[in-house]
């Protein structure tokens, strides 16, 4: 009798782990933050889950709560001091200007998450500076950091993911990202959407977005600071061109000339012709194609790219009139 009770507890084991496996240990987006003075101030997306929460600690912590209630069990807020935090490293990235100048900034990055991540993070170097981390990947990119009255600052920061129909039946994952108060940046597991295939809706027309929204309270020497932040990702359907051309147009409407490219290949910058009143902006895919004009003296013109496995971005190449 007793080895059938040993037997039948590793069971009821074996089915939680099994359970929980098959589901998102997380919490709601209104309950983001992970810590009481960690600040939310990005997201990491990606295609599969992080899986941060620490199963085995949380089963010999609650094991015996669970076999009360037969293997019924809930992942509480409380619970989320069994997620397993994945830091960030401050690197030291190094850029160059057009005139060859080189520049060199600290920026955060994460080694061992295979993903696209979006975050403004304060950056201790001397002085304090806000740094906006991107490994690319988010498009139509607005932040804002702001300090208001009444010791209140603000973090507000949007994008969108761009994704081509080749990816509907995916899933993508929003983790969040938070920053602790000696600096050191982090992210843990989030919450997932899908993008759903021609069984649920149209491809290319599963359109959406994630949101997290936070609000901490930081005492400061006995000064009160109120922190909120809000990042919110849209994520939306593109076709991706084969092709992208530039019909630079005249006074009457007739083609001076033309100039196409795979999109990759657009260059940085193009110099219009003289005489040119508008041009056509075409991203030609198949017997598709989408046309947007550009008007004189406007100093880009956009276009779809893929970046990565069906992860797309919006490029721009600069127009010298």
């Amino acid at each position: 009798m007793k080895k059938l009770k040993i037997a039948a507890l590793f069971l009821v084991v074996i089915i939680i782990i099994s359970c929980f496996c098959g589901c998102q240990l997380k919490k709601t987006p209104d309950e983001a933050n992970s810590e009481d003075n960690d600040k939310l101030i990005g997201a990491i997306i990606t295609t599969e889950s992080l899986n941060t929460f620490d199963i085995e600690s949380y089963l010999q912590n609650n094991i015996g709560t669970i076999l009360n209630k037969n293997g019924a069990t809930e992942i509480k807020s409380e619970d989320m001091q069994y997620q397993n935090k994945i830091y960030a490293r401050l690197d030291s990235i190094e850029t160059t200007d057009e005139d060859g100048t080189k520049t060199e900034h600290k920026e955060y990055v994460f080694d061992d998450i295979d993903g696209f991540w979006l975050f403004d993070a304060t950056i201790s170097d001397g002085n304090n500076y806000s740094c906006l981390c991107s490994n690319g990947a988010f498009s139509d990119i607005h932040s804002k950091v702001s300090y208001v009255d009444d010791n209140v600052s603000e973090i507000e920061l949007t994008a969108n993911f761009y994704y081509s129909p080749k990816l509907n039946g995916a899933v993508f994952y929003m983790n969040p990202v938070y920053q602790e108060s000696d600096g050191d940046v982090y992210a843990v597991e989030g919450t997932g959407y899908s993008v759903y295939d021609e069984t649920g809706y149209s491809p290319g027309n599963s359109r959406g977005s994630q949101k997290l929204a936070d609000e901490i309270k930081i005492n400061n020497n006995g000064e009160e600071t109120v922190y909120k932040s809000v990042v919110e990702i849209g994520y939306i359907p593109v076709k991706t061109p084969e092709k992208v051309s530039f019909i630079f147009m005249d006074d009457d409407n007739k083609a001076l000339s033309e100039l196409s490219f795979k999109p990759n290949d657009v260059p940085k910058e193009i110099k219009v012709p003289e005489g040119v009143r508008y041009i056509i902006a075409e991203e030609s895919s198949g017997n598709s194609s989408k046309v947007s004009v550009v008007g004189k003296g406007e100093e880009s013109a956009e276009f779809i790219c893929e970046e990565k496995d069906g992860i797309c971005t919006k490029n721009n190449v600069n127009l010298i009139w």
